[in-house]
C-alpha cells in the first residue's frame, strides 16, 4: 500500500474543514465579535498577552479557524516571536488553507530566521496565488537580496519600477542596488523616489543613507537632518561630513593663501561635534571617531605635534586605531624625523591592510621611512620592487592610445633616490639625466636632476639646469628651495638669503623650505674653528720632542653678506737639542667670500725665542668652473716656518700658488708650489702634488686611494733647522671611511689611513716611508664638526729613520 493516497487526503481535508466549521459555529458562545476584536487592536497597539494567550488557551480545547491562525501568526510576528510563529506555522500548515496574511506572517519569520529557501518558497506561494500581491513582491525581492540571489532580485525590482514606477517601488530598487555594492545606480533610482515623494520622511532617511554611501556626505547630513534618523545615526552623518572636510583638506589648493582653508573649516566643525557630543553619554564611539578623523584635519593643517599626542592619547585609552588614521600618524612621525616610529607604523597597516599602502604617497613616505632610519638595504629592495612592478604605460578603456603611467615615473624616482642612499652618483646622475631629457617639460625631474648635480659638486651645472627648469613654475617651492641651495654653495649669499625669505615665508611647514632656512641661519652665525697637534712620541728634526701646537680662530657672523671679521691665536712648542722652542701667533684680519671668489687678509704679532715680530698674510682662490680652481697666498713670516728655525732667530717669509682641479666626488688632484726666502739666506722652494682616486663606495663605506708625491730644494742646507739640498717622497695610501651611525644632520664617522712609499735625500740613501691612522669625526646639527685621529710613521731624516706618534685634533663650531 503506498505511504501518500491522494483520495484519502483530500478526504481527511474536506473533514476538517467541516470539522472547523462545526466547531466554530459551536464556540460563538464563547466570545462575542466584539470582544475579539478588543483583542486584536490591543494586540496591534503593542499589548499581545492577551491575544496570544486567548488564542493559546483555544488552541488546546479546539480547532481554530483560518482567520484565528493567521492572527494569531501575525501578533507573534510583531512581537518578533518568530520560533513561535513557525511552531504554530507547523501545526496547522496541513490543517486548514490559510489566508495570505497568515503565509506572509511565517515568510517573514522564516527570513528574520534566515532560513531562506522556507521563506523563498512561501514568498512564491502566495504569488502564485496572488499574482499581484505588492508586499509579496516586495518580500521575494528582500529575502532574495538577504539570501545572496541578488540577480533575481534586481532584475524583479527593475521590472516592477519600470512597470510601477512609484516611490516604493523606487526605493526599494534603491535598497537592492544598494546591498548589491552598486552605490551609483541606488543613488539613481533613490533620487527618483524623491523626487516623487520629497516629503517622505523615512525615504529622506534612506535617501541620507545612500548619498553617505557614495561619500556625499555634507548632501547626505542635510537629508538626515529633514528624515525621520535616530541621533546616533544623525551623529553618524555628521562625523561623515567632517569627514569628507578631511579629505578635501588634502587636496591641492586653488592659492597658496587658501591651502590651509579647508583644513581650518575641518578642525572648527570637529570642535563643535566634540563639545556638543561630549555631553552626551550615547555618542561615546562617535567622539572616539572624531578625534580619530580629527588627526587628518591635523595633519593637513601640518600641526604634526598635535596629530602624535592626540594619537598617544587615544592609544593609551584604546589600542585599535583604524589603519588610515596610522598612516596619517606616521606621516606625522616622519615629518617630526622620527622614522622609526613612523616605519612601526607603515609596516603595521601593511600587514593589517594592504590596499591602503597601494597609495603612491603611503608607499613614498614608506620608502623614506626606511631610509632615514638607515635600512638603506631595505628601502633599496623596495624600490626595486616597486619601480619593476609598473609598466611605462598603461592602457585606459576607451581609448585607442596608452597613457604615461605615472606611478611608473613615481618608482623611477624612487629609484634614483635608491642609486643616491648608496652612494652610486654616476649611476644616479645617468638615471636622472635620462629621466630629464625624455621629460622636458617635467619641471620636478629637471630638480631632481640638479640636485644630483650639486651632490656632485657641481653648483654651477645645476644652476644652469634650474634656470631651464624655471620657465615652467617660477616660484615652484622645489626649485626655489634648490635654487637657495644652489646658492649657498655659490656663495651667492644675497640671493641666497632673498630666496630662502621667500620660500620659508610662503610655505613655513614646508621641509625643504625649512632646510634651506636652517642652512641659512647657520651660514649667518659666528664661527670657531680650533686645530692642533700634540706629539706622543717623536724624534723629528722638525718638530722637536713632545711637540705641541694649537690654532684657533674666531670668525664674527657676516656683514653686508660677503664680509667676516676674524681673530685667532696659535701656540706651537717643541724640545729640540738647542732647547725649549716655543712660538706665540696672534692674529686678526677679514675674510670676504662671493661668487667664485674668497679672500683672507690678516696681520699678526708673532713672538718666538727672544723676538717679537709683525707678519701679514694675503690668501685667495679664484674658481673658474666646477672643476678649476687656482689658488695662492703671500706671507710675511710665513705659518711655514720651521719652529726650529724661529728657535734659532731664522724667520721666513713666503707664498705658495696651488691648481686644483675636481672631476667629481670620486676623482681629484692638487699641485702645489710653495717658495720660501729665510732671514740666513736660504730660499727653499716646495712642491706637491695629491690626489684622490674613489676605488669602491656604498651607502656607509667608502675607499680612495690617495697618493702623494713632495718633495723640496734649499739652497743652503748647513743651517740650524732640517733643509736637505733636495729630498722627495712618494706615498701611496688608502682612505676608508665608514660611517658608524646617522639620523638626518647628525653623523659618526671613523677613518683608518694606510700608506706606504719611499723617500730620497741628496746624499742619503734612499728609505722606506711607513703611516698608520685611525680617526673619528662626528657631525651634529650643521653647527659642530669634530674629529680627532692618531698618527703614527716611520720616515728617515739625514738617513736615519725616525718614528713618530701623535694626536691631532680639529673643531669646528658654528654659534
Amino acid at each position: 500500500m503506498p505511504l501518500f493516497n491522494a483520495r484519502s487526503h483530500h478526504f481527511y481535508l474536506q473533514w476538517k474543514k467541516w470539522l472547523i466549521t462545526f466547531a466554530s459555529l459551536g464556540w460563538v458562545g464563547y466570545i462575542q465579535a466584539s470582544d475579539y476584536d478588543a483583542l486584536i487592536f490591543q494586540a496591534r497597539q503593542g499589548d499581545i498577552s492577551r491575544a496570544t494567550t486567548w488564542l493559546s488557551q483555544q488552541s488546546d480545547q479546539r480547532i481554530l479557524t483560518a482567520n484565528e491562525v493567521a492572527d494569531w501568526l501575525q501578533i507573534n510576528g510583531w512581537a518578533g516571536n518568530d520560533h513561535e510563529v513557525i511552531k504554530i506555522w507547523r501545526r496547522y500548515r496541513h490543517v486548514a488553507i490559510l489566508p495570505d496574511r497568515a503565509l506572509t506572517a511565517v515568510a517573514k519569520s522564516y527570513r528574520n530566521l534566515r532560513q531562506w529557501p522556507e521563506s523563498l518558497e512561501l514568498w512564491r506561494s502566495v504569488l502564485r496565488r496572488s499574482p499581484n500581491n505588492d508586499d509579496a513582491l516586495s518580500g521575494l525581492i528582500m529575502t532574495l537580496t538577504d539570501a545572496g540571489q541578488i540577480a533575481e532580485a534586481l532584475s524583479l525590482a527593475s521590472e516592477r519600477a519600470v512597470r510601477q514606477p512609484d516611490a516604493a517601488h523606487w526605493r526599494e530598487l534603491a535598497w537592492v542596488q544598494r546591498v548589491a555594492g552598486r552605490n551609483e545606480d541606488a543613488l539613481a533610482s533613490v533620487s527618483q523616489a524623491v523626487r516623487l515623494a520629497p516629503d517622505n520622511r523615512a525615504l529622506l532617511g534612506d535617501y541620507s543613507a545612500v548619498l553617505a554611501s557614495n561619500r556625499i556626505s555634507v548632501p547626505a547630513l542635510k537629508a538626515a537632518r529633514q528624515g525621520e534618523l535616530p541621533p546616533a545615526a544623525l551623529r553618524q552623518r555628521e562625523s561623515e561630513a567632517a569627514a569628507e572636510l578631511v579629505r578635501m583638506a588634502f587636496l591641492p589648493s586653488p592659492t597658496e593663501g587658501e591651502r590651509f582653508a579647508v583644513a581650518d573649516r575641518a578642525l572648527a566643525r570637529y570642535d563643535a561635534l566634540l563639545t556638543r557630543w561630549r555631553a552626551d553619554p550615547d555618542a561615546r564611539a562617535d567622539v572616539r571617531l572624531a578625534r580619530i578623523d580629527r588627526m587628518g584635519a591635523l595633519l593637513a593643517r601640518s600641526r604634526m605635534v598635535d596629530v602624535v599626542s592626540e594619537y598617544q592619547s587615544l592609544r593609551r585609552e584604546n589600542d585599535a586605531i583604524p589603519p588610515y588614521a596610522r598612516l596619517w600618524v606616521a606621516a606625522a612621525y616622519l615629518y617630526l624625523q622620527q622614522p622609526d616610529k613612523a616605519e612601526r607604523l607603515y609596516r603595521s597597516v601593511a600587514r593589517d591592510a594592504p590596499r591602503e599602502m597601494q597609495h603612491l604617497d603611503e608607499q613614498n613616505n614608506f620608502f623614506y621611512s626606511m631610509a632615514e632610519n638607515e635600512r638603506i638595504d631595505m628601502a633599496v629592495r623596495l624600490s626595486a620592487q616597486l619601480a619593476g612592478s609598473e609598466p611605462h604605460h598603461r592602457r585606459i578603456y576607451g581609448s585607442p592610445l596608452p597613457a604615461p603611467n605615472d606611478r611608473w615615473l613615481e618608482g623611477q624616482q624612487r629609484l634614483l633616490q635608491s642609486l643616491l642612499l648608496h652612494d652610486a652618483l654616476p649611476q644616479a646622475q645617468r638615471h636622472a639625466e635620462r629621466l630629464a631629457n625624455t621629460a622636458p617639460g617635467n619641471q620636478g625631474l629637471r630638480v631632481d636632476l640638479a640636485s644630483v648635480y650639486l651632490i656632485r659638486g657641481w653648483p654651477r651645472r645645476a644652476e644652469r639646469e634650474l634656470k631651464q627648469a624655471e620657465g615652467l613654475a617660477p616660484r615652484d617651492i622645489r626649485l626655489e628651495t634648490q635654487q637657495g641651495l644652489t646658492a649657498l654653495d655659490l656663495q651667492q649669499w644675497s640671493q641666497a638669503d632673498r630666496l630662502a625669505d621667500d620660500v620659508i615665508s610662503r610655505y613655513p611647514e614646508n621641509s625643504d623650505a625649512r632646510r634651506l632656512e636652517r642652512l641659512r641661519r647657520v651660514h649667518h652665525m659666528a664661527e670657531l674653528r680650533i686645530g692642533g697637534t700634540q706629539g706622543i712620541k717623536s724624534d723629528s728634526p722638525v718638530a722637536g720632542k713632545h711637540d705641541t701646537e694649537i690654532d684657533a680662530a674666531l670668525y664674527g657672523a657676516p656683514m653686508a653678506d660677503n664680509w667676516r671679521l676674524f681673530s685667532g691665536f696659535a701656540f706651537n712648542q717643541g724640545r729640540f737639542a738647542e732647547g725649549q722652542g716655543i712660538n706665540r701667533h696672534v692674529r686678526g684680519g677679514a675674510e670676504f667670500s662671493s661668487r667664485d671668489n674668497w679672500l683672507e687678509a690678516e696681520v699678526s704679532g708673532q713672538n718666538y725665542g727672544d723676538g717679537q715680530k709683525i707678519g701679514a698674510r694675503l690668501s685667495g682662490r679664484h674658481d673658474v668652473d666646477d672643476s678649476w680652481r687656482i689658488g695662492g697666498s703671500a706671507e710675511r713670516l710665513m705659518k711655514r716656518t720651521p719652529l726650529r728655525a724661529l728657535t734659532n732667530g731664522v724667520t721666513a717669509n713666503g707664498g705658495e700658488a696651488y691648481l686644483r682641479w675636481r672631476q667629481s666626488e670620486r676623482r681629484e688632484w692638487r699641485m702645489a708650489l710653495a717658495p720660501g726666502w729665510f732671514s740666513d739666506g736660504n730660499r727653499r722652494v716646495e712642491y706637491s702634488l695629491d690626489g684622490k682616486e674613489r676605488l669602491y663606495s656604498d651607502a656607509f663605506l667608502t675607499l680612495d686611494f690617495t697618493p702623494s708625491v713632495s718633495g723640496s730644494h734649499n739652497s743652503k742646507s748647513d743651517g740650524s733647522y732640517y733643509s736637505p739640498r733636495h729630498d722627495m717622497a712618494l706615498l701611496p695610501a688608502v682612505t676608508l671611511d665608514h660611517l658608524i651611525y646617522r639620523r638626518y644632520e647628525t653623523e659618526w664617522r671613523q677613518e683608518v689611513v694606510a700608506g706606504a712609499g719611499g723617500y730620497w735625500q741628496q746624499g742619503e740613501s734612499r728609505g722606506a716611508i711607513t703611516s698608520l691612522g685611525y680617526g673619528q669625526r662626528v657631525l651634529w646639527n650643521d653647527v659642530l664638526d669634530a674629529g680627532v685621529m692618531v698618527n703614527w710613521d716611520k720616515r728617515p731624516y739625514d738617513g736615519e729613520r725616525e718614528q713618530n706618534l701623535s694626536l691631532s685634533f680639529d673643531v669646528n663650531y658654528r654659534f
